[in-house]
C-alpha cells in the first residue's frame, strides 16, 4: 500500500478527484433549479428608439423627410448587458442611404447592436424616406452698415475681402426662394476706417428674411468700412504775387497736380468751388521747382494733396507793342454820347512784355482795351484804360489813359481841329448807346465784355516790335479785323 501512494501517477490522480469534489462543492445549490438558471436572459422592449441614417451623399442630397423617424425595439440579454447597452447609446437602429438617388424610397431597417445583446424585433421594420437633389449657385455679396459714424463723418461702401461673392447650397426646390446673400456691419460712432473686421453671411429672400437651412461658402468675409469726413474734389488755381526781378517773365508754369481733395463739413464743402497755391515771384529767381503749401479755411480739416510742386520757367523779358488796338467803352448813359478826343485814332496802341515764345503767340484778339464811362454825365474827362491781356503778358507802355467828350444825344459836340466830323467819325469817334447799354467783343482768356461805339470800321491793329536793352522780339503779324471803340 505504501510502496503504491509513492508512485507519482496516484499522486496525480488523487489531486485531480480533489479538485473535481472540491469544484462540486462550491457550485452546487441544492434550491437550484433549471427555471432558475434561464431567469438570467430578460428581453426588453424599448418604444422610442430615433432612427438614424448614414451613407447620405450630403454634399449631391438633402433628406426631406423620413417616416416614422422613431421605431419599436425588442431585445433580448442578461440585465448587467442591457443597462449596459443603454448607457452607452448601444441601441442603433440605421437606414442606410448610401445607394438611393433623389425621389421617395422604402429602407428595411437593420440594428446594430453589442454582441451579447440579441434583436427580436424592429417595429415597423422599413421607413420611407424623401431625398431631394441640392442645387448650388452664386450670388454678389451684400454688406451693409447699421448706425451711424461721428458727427461730421461719411461712411463708404464697404470692402469685402477675399472676394465679393459667395455660393449658397439649398434643396432646388428652395433656391428659387434666395433674393441675396448678405451680413451687416456696426459703424455707429466710427471716426477711423474700419478694418478687417469679419462678418457672417446669411442668404435671404425677397422680405429680408434668413432662409433656415441655406449653406454659404464662405460662411465668413473680412470686411473694410472707410470712414471719412466729407469730401470734394476742387481745381488747384495757382495765385501768383509779388513780380519777378527786373529782367525776367515767366515762360510756363506745370503744378504736380491740378486738382485737390479738401475735407470738412458738407455745408463748407458747397461754398468752396476752388482751392489757391500762392506763388511768390519775388523769390524766384531762376528756373526750377517751387513747392507751394495749399492754402486752405479754418473749416477744412484737411486737404490732399497738402502740397504740390510747380516747375517754373523762366527767361529774360522782351516787349512788344500792338498798335490800333479797339477801345471798349461800357456805362455810357442813355441819351448820351461820346468821342474820343485823344488819341485822335480812336485806338490804342499798346505794349507788352513778357516771355518771347509767349510773346510770338500773342494776337490782337487776345487782348481787350476798355474804358469805364459809368456815372459820368455831359463834360470832357480822362479815363484810364483797363487792359486784359493773357496770362504772363503785362501791359509795359503805351496809352494808359483817354480823353472823352460827353455830350446829349442831338447836341453837336465841339469840333476839335484835324478830327473828323461826327458825320464822318470812324468808329471810336462817336457812340450812341444800343437799348442802354453798349455792346463790345470778349478779349479771349479775360472773360470781360463791354460796349463797343457803332459806326464804320477802323484799320485792322498793326503789330510793332519794341525792343529792350535784353532782348529784341520779333513781331507775329496776324491781325484782325473788328469794330472800332
Amino acid at each position: 500500500m505504501d510502496k503504491w501512494l509513492s508512485h507519482p501517477n496516484a499522486v496525480r490522480l488523487i489531486s485531480l478527484a480533489l479538485g473535481i469534489l472540491l469544484w462540486a462543492v462550491v457550485h452546487f445549490n441544492p434550491d437550484s433549479t433549471p427555471n432558475n438558471v434561464a431567469s438570467l436572459i430578460e428581453t426588453r422592449t424599448f418604444t422610442d428608439v430615433k432612427v438614424q441614417v448614414r451613407g447620405l451623399d450630403d454634399q449631391s442630397y438633402v433628406l426631406k423627410s423620413m417616416d416614422p423617424a422613431k421605431v419599436k425595439l425588442i431585445v433580448r440579454g442578461t440585465p448587467s448587458d442591457l443597462l449596459a447597452a443603454r448607457s452607452d447609446g448601444g441601441y442603433i437602429v440605421e437606414a442606410d442611404l448610401s445607394t438611393v438617388k433623389a425621389g421617395t424610397h422604402t429602407i428595411t431597417l437593420r440594428t446594430d447592436l453589442p454582441r451579447s445583446i440579441q434583436t427580436i424585433q424592429v417595429e415597423p421594420s422599413t421607413v420611407t424616406v424623401v431625398l431631394e437633389e441640392l442645387q448650388t449657385k452664386e450670388f454678389e455679396v451684400q454688406v451693409t452698415t447699421t448706425g451711424t459714424p461721428k458727427e461730421g463723418y461719411k461712411a463708404g461702401a464697404p470692402v469685402l475681402r477675399p472676394t465679393n461673392r459667395a455660393h449658397v447650397t439649398l434643396p432646388a426646390s428652395e433656391m428659387d426662394r434666395v433674393d441675396h446673400v448678405g451680413g451687416s456691419i456696426s459703424i455707429d460712432g466710427a471716426d477711423k476706417t474700419l478694418k478687417d473686421k469679419s462678418v457672417k453671411l446669411v442668404a435671404y429672400d425677397g422680405s429680408g428674411q434668413e432662409i433656415p437651412g441655406a449653406e454659404v461658402d464662405p460662411a465668413v468675409l473680412e470686411v473694410e468700412v472707410p470712414i471719412t469726413n466729407p469730401f470734394k474734389q476742387v481745381p488747384i488755381q495757382l495765385k501768383l504775387i509779388g513780380q519777378l526781378p527786373a529782367g525776367l517773365s515767366v515762360a510756363n508754369l506745370t503744378p504736380s497736380a491740378e486738382q485737390a481733395t479738401i475735407y470738412g463739413p458738407q455745408t463748407e464743402l458747397d461754398k468752396i468751388d476752388f482751392i489757391e497755391a500762392d506763388l511768390n515771384l519775388s523769390e524766384v529767381t531762376k528756373s526750377g521747382k517751387v513747392d507751394i503749401k495749399l492754402s486752405k479755411s479754418d473749416a477744412v480739416t484737411e486737404v490732399s494733396p497738402a502740397a504740390i510742386t510747380v516747375d517754373v520757367q523762366v527767361v529774360l523779358t522782351q516787349t512788344r507793342t500792338i498798335q490800333g488796338l479797339p477801345i471798349t467803352v461800357k456805362g455810357l448813359g442813355n441819351g448820351l454820347k461820346m468821342q474820343i478826343t485823344n488819341p485822335a485814332s480812336g485806338q490804342a496802341d499798346i505794349t507788352f512784355k513778357g516771355a518771347p515764345a509767349v510773346l510770338d503767340k500773342l494776337q490782337p484778339g487776345d487782348v481787350s482795351v476798355e474804358a469805364d464811362l459809368s456815372g459820368r454825365g455831359p463834360g470832357t474827362y480822362t479815363i484810364p484804360l483797363n487792359v486784359n491781356s493773357p496770362r504772363f503778358v503785362d501791359q509795359s507802355g503805351g496809352n494808359t489813359s483817354i480823353e472823352v467828350e460827353i455830350t446829349n444825344i442831338g447836341t453837336e459836340p465841339t469840333p476839335t481841329p484835324g478830327l473828323p466830323t461826327t458825320d464822318e467819325a470812324v468808329s471810336g469817334s462817336g457812340i450812341e448807346p444800343d437799348s442802354g447799354e453798349p455792346t463790345g467783343t470778349e478779349a479771349e482768356g479775360t472773360g470781360g465784355t463791354g460796349g463797343t461805339a457803332s459806326g464804320s470800321p477802323t484799320a485792322s491793329p498793326t503789330v510793332t516790335p519794341t525792343p529792350t536793352s535784353t532782348a529784341t522780339s520779333t513781331p507775329s503779324s496776324s491781325p484782325t479785323s473788328s469794330d472800332g471803340a
